[in-house]
């Protein structure tokens, strides 16, 4: 009976189990034999119960039958891209509403068109828009207690939000449609880093239920802002579909994005060239110069002559923003005084100030 284990080294076999550790056996184990079946079946217990359980694995839902077509890489582009736009927007609608407006990016998400015009509250400002040369539309919808402000601001009132809902009169929505412009005229400048556009919009609409951009199962991207002022706070959002934005989705990258920020496209320094083109830059002519003492200077009086460091035929310098640029002669012209440029200055003269 020497291969039958005892009540005592049962239990023993089954503490050891329960506290995580083996016993030490007194002796070698018994040979399998039919009456230790008992022994090897408690035996058995302790590897499976000794075996490492992984529970610090995550688990996150996806849905097969809507993947999603945005890569996190090109999401994060389009956060940082419109993060710069929120930015633009607070200062054009502070300037514009003559009140502090702070606009935060909330969230930019991916969803389908349907789920999108579920969301939306009827009646509600909504604009279809285009973006030329992309060929398709978007939507910027603004919720109807920050409409209500704008236009209350814009005729002069403390922009008080209203207390029920209603669609726009076409007062209203014409005061809405110069707004609307001037944001998308924003949008634009914040795409620069994507191409040239040219937004426009293409109607209006205030129930979301009639407007069809894209089927109901389409990918859109959801972009939402916050707006704040002292007397209301809403949201206000873009919804693009993914056709609208597939012929950019090359350019919503890490790599574009960190070399557009180290260098100017070449769209982009067009863009630059031109609106610097009118802007205005002061310039004067350098007739010469010369070295006086602080005894010589506070001796000057009336009818003194100062010899300069140029003769009466040599050119004058002609400085832009405090800077040597050209060579000139002086004149009259028309009673007025002037100078004629002869030259420009290969390398530029220091500061002449």
């Amino acid at each position: 009976m020497g291969d039958i284990l005892s009540q005592e080294e049962i239990d023993a076999l089954l503490a050891s189990v329960g506290g995580g550790s083996s016993p030490a056996p007194a002796s070698a184990p018994p040979p399998p034999s039919a009456s230790s079946s008992s022994s090897s079946g408690l035996s058995g217990l302790g590897p499976r119960a000794e075996r490492p359980r992984n529970d610090d694995r995550k688990v996150s839902l996806y849905d097969f039958r809507r993947p999603d077509r945005v890569s996190k890489d090109q999401m994060r582009v389009l956060q940082n891209l419109h993060e710069g736009f929120s930015r633009v927007l607070s200062t054009t609608l502070t300037s514009y509403l003559r009140t502090l407006i702070e606009v935060e990016l909330v969230s930019v998400d991916q969803l389908t068109y349907n789920e999108f015009v579920m969301s939306v509250t009827n009646p509600s400002c909504i604009y279809i828009f285009q973006m030329e040369p992309l060929s398709g539309n978007a939507i910027f919808e603004i919720n109807p207690s920050l409409v209500f402000f704008m236009i209350d601001r814009l005729f002069g009132g403390p922009g008080k939000a209203m207390q029920y809902n209603r669609e726009l009169t076409d007062i209203e929505r014409s005061v809405m449609n110069k707004i609307v412009e001037r944001l998308l005229l924003d949008l634009k400048e914040a795409w620069e880093y994507l191409g040239i556009f040219h937004p426009k919009i293409e109607s209006y609409e205030n129930n979301p239920q009639f407007v069809q951009i894209a089927p109901a199962s389409e990918t859109v991207i959801l972009i939402s802002f916050e707006l704040r002022s002292r007397h209301t706070s809403g949201l206000m959002s873009m919804c693009m579909p993914y056709m609208f934005l597939e012929p950019v989705m090359g350019h919503l990258s890490a790599e574009n994005w960190i070399s557009s920020a180290r260098g100017a496209t070449a769209d982009t320094r067009k863009i630059v060239e031109r609106e610097l083109s009118g802007t205005p830059v002061e310039l004067r002519a350098i007739f010469g110069k010369t070295t006086l003492s602080m005894r010589q200077m506070l001796s000057l009086q009336e009818g003194d002559t100062l010899i300069l460091d140029k003769s009466r035929n040599s050119d004058l310098v002609l400085a832009a923003g405090g800077k040597g640029r050209f060579l000139c002669r002086p004149g009259q012209l028309r009673g007025r005084k002037c100078v004629q440029v002869t030259s420009l200055i290969e390398r530029e003269v220091g500061d002449v100030d």
